[in-house]
């Protein structure tokens, strides 16, 4: 792990594993698709770029969508991709008109989190010009 961030389970194989699962449920914990709150233990694993065209079954390719949102994805409007091992979604633009990608809250680490929201809250600093 690199900074609360796993950073090395892949397979050749199509299926992820167990652990890999793990790790992603640990990431995401709910489906990828922002207002669908069912758990990511209840979620089928989505290849964000799909093994079909050489992507590789890895954490930072894996996301967890629930059954509904897995089946629709291509017909939905809905986009998925990975940031620097964070996975980002774009809305249809009925949901979002412009097209802004976003990391869901519960994808970032708790510790990022915490200094995002300090960093928020500081006042802010000015150069002095002289």
């Amino acid at each position: 792990m690199d900074e609360g961030r796993i950073i090395g389970i892949t397979t050749t194989d199509r299926v992820f594993t167990v652990h890999q699962r793990r790790a992603i449920v640990a990431r995401d914990r709910e489906c990828l698709i922002p207002g669908c709150h069912v758990p990511a233990s209840w979620c089928e694993i989505h290849h964000v770029v799909e093994h079909s065209r050489g992507g590789p079954t890895h954490t930072d390719n894996g996301v967890p969508l629930c059954w509904w949102h897995h089946r629709s994805l291509g017909t939905s409007g809905w986009e998925i991709r990975m940031e620097e091992g964070l996975p980002q979604v774009r809305g249809p633009r009925w949901w979002d008109p412009e097209q802004r990608w976003r990391t869901s809250r519960l994808s970032v680490p708790a510790w990022a989190q915490a200094q995002a929201q300090a960093n928020a809250q500081a006042p802010p600093v000015f150069a002095q010009a002289g």
